[in-house]
């Protein structure tokens, strides 16, 4: 019993020093997509963030997608067979979240807002997410905690 909790306590201070470090290692790139875009920095840490499993997903590392983004992926170049998208690096999984997200109906109105809950729900209800409540929740959680 008492490895068991000294193991638990062990995975929640690497869970949370690994939110910590994806999100001091991304904050610079988020932040200069805040300022096109006018989408908060926070809102796209977060859905990264949980999107990849913190980078560590098998499709973050091979595909370079941070987001879960679908799309066309060509197995010559990136190595991998998938459904999701492939990106040439991080960066451009960043600002293809951001160009996504810009495309949408519902940008115009969300563009400068800085409600990250709003735009959480905004993202979710337009199908970015199966499950738009959860997903937006998750998020949520994961982003008071390391965006302040």
């Amino acid at each position: 019993m008492k490895y068991c909790l000294v193991y638990g306590l062990m995975i929640l201070s690497f869970s949370s020093f690994s939110q910590k470090k994806y999100f001091t290692d991304y904050r610079k790139l988020a932040d200069s997509l805040e300022s096109i875009y006018k989408i908060p920095a926070c809102v796209i840490l977060s859905v990264a963030y949980l999107e990849s499993g913190g980078g560590t997903s098998s499709i973050a590392r091979k595909l370079h997608n941070h987001f879960g983004i679908r799309g066309k992926n060509n197995v010559a170049i990136s190595g991998y067979s998938s459904s999701y998208k492939y990106y040439p690096t991080i960066r451009d999984s960043y600002y293809g979240f951001c160009n996504l997200v810009s495309s949408k109906k519902y940008y115009p109105a969300m563009k400068g807002s800085k409600d990250n809950k709003k735009w959480l729900k905004t993202i979710a209800s337009y199908g970015y997410a199966e499950n738009a409540n959860h997903w937006s929740t998750t998020i949520l959680s994961v982003l008071n905690k390391n965006c302040k």
